[in-house]
This record gives structure tokens, sequence and C-alpha cells, in this order.
């Protein structure tokens, strides 16, 4: 047989996962989320064309996640604070897929006691990006906050859209 499909990770911990492997799953479950939104927004407007309307009016080239969420918004049994999640979530996936990742380095530095240089150690690394928050503002957040609240909102988000059209 000539399998030409590309391999899914056998990795099962975010932990596990390097910088690369960790955009990637990001970017996915960014993927995931808007098909599940996709599916509600065709829930709720019934168009004849299902198929079509989900392949051509909700591609997400002509309306964008963002304009998803004011669609969203309309539905007034969407709960609007899971709005405003993935609005985050968005975000933190659009700074990991388009932004570099910065080490930053504290060194403890210690003198004698004339104040004279004695000796200087490493005691923090961090990895930082930087975040446009919903006003517009920059900020250096680190990065390791960022994917670990990634991956709570996401489940959350995920969960409330799996159960939302049953309970509609």
């Amino acid at each position: 047989m000539d399998n030409q499909r590309i391999k899914q990770t056998k990795k099962t911990k975010l932990t596990d996962f390097n910088l690369e492997e960790i955009r990637g799953w990001m970017i996915q479950r960014m993927n995931d989320i808007e098909t599940k939104i996709d599916f509600i927004i065709c829930d709720y407007f019934e168009p004849t064309k299902n198929r079509e309307f989900k392949k051509i009016m909700l591609n997400s080239s002509i309306i964008t996640i963002g304009g998803k969420m004011k669609i969203l918004r309309n539905i007034k049994t969407f709960d609007n604070k899971i709005i405003v999640k993935i609005g985050d979530l968005s975000r933190i996936r659009n700074a990991f897929a388009h932004l570099p990742i910065v080490e930053h380095i504290f060194v403890s530095v210690s003198h004698d006691e004339n104040g004279e240089f004695k000796s200087s150690k490493i005691s923090k690394i961090t990895s930082n990006i930087e975040v446009m928050n919903s006003e517009g503002v920059l900020k250096t957040k680190n990065a390791n906050i960022l994917i670990s609240e990634f991956s709570q909102w996401n489940k959350e988000i995920r969960e409330y859209l799996l159960n939302f059209n049953k309970s509609s």
C-alpha cells in the first residue's frame, strides 16, 4: 500500500511537546473550535444547502473567526463569556503562530563587602511572547503561562460547543 498520510504525534502530554509542536497543537485546536462554531451557525440558520453553506459561506477566507464570533453574539442562547474566551484563545494562537518566542535570562550578581564583583549565576530563564490584548495594547507574557491558559480555555470552550446544540 502506498501510504502518504502525515503521521500524528503519539505524545499525549502537552509538557512533552517542543515549541514547534505546541504551535501546531494550538493551530489545530483553533481549527477544531472553528469547525464546531460552523456547525452551530449552520444549525441556527438551517440553510437548504448545508454542505455548500459551510464550505463556501463559512469558509475562513470569507468569514474570519472574528466574523463568526459576531454571528454567535446574535444567537441569544449563546454564552457571551464563551465568545470572550474564544477571542482570547484566538489572540494566543495568533501570537504563537506569528511571533517569535524570546528568552529572558535573569542573572544574580553578588558583591563582596567592598562592593566589588564577586560572582554571578543565572537565577531564572523564561520564554516570553508579546501578545496584543483586546484593547490593542502589546503586553509581554510568559509563554508557559499562555500555554496553560490556552489549554484550560480550550477544554472549557470545546465542552461548551459540544453541548451547545444539545441544550438549546
